[in-house]
């Protein structure tokens, strides 16, 4: 098993498109598992944030808009922090869908949908969860 970072906090700065979105989703999951969190735990942190891109991307982006995570892992939980960087407003309807996917991913998730920035927590190492190789 990989060492847990010993950083407190990893920040990700992308251009605000799907595909770029991806790179935030993947940079999650390394975080992820150098914490030793098990394979199931990190599926239900990439559906996590595959709800989370598409709730910061769904208003549209403004030419030079990036999405901005924050990615902190302490006292057993990952914490991860997006937004973008021109502070787009959300719908509430949709800021309660994304609520209610992350919930079923068991990730915590809240939402400040006038700025357009969310937060989602994960405890790392359920009991009985089998960390990845």
């Amino acid at each position: 098993m990989s060492d847990a970072l010993a950083i407190d906090e990893i920040v990700l700065k992308v251009p605000a498109t799907a595909a770029c979105a991806r790179i935030v989703r993947v940079g999650v999951a390394a975080v992820a598992l150098r914490q030793g969190m098990s394979f199931t735990e990190i599926d239900e942190l990439r559906a996590a944030m595959d709800e989370a891109t598409e709730l910061l991307l769904a208003p549209g982006a403004g030419p030079g808009a990036a999405l901005v995570c924050v990615v902190r892992a302490y006292r057993g939980w990952l914490e991860v922090e997006a937004g973008r960087t021109d502070e787009t407003s959300v719908a509430a309807t949709d800021a309660a869908r994304f609520q209610k996917a992350v919930g079923a991913s068991n990730v915590t998730g809240t939402v400040e949908p006038d700025r357009g920035r969310l937060l989602m927590r994960k405890a790392i190492g359920r009991p009985g969860s089998r960390p990845a190789a």
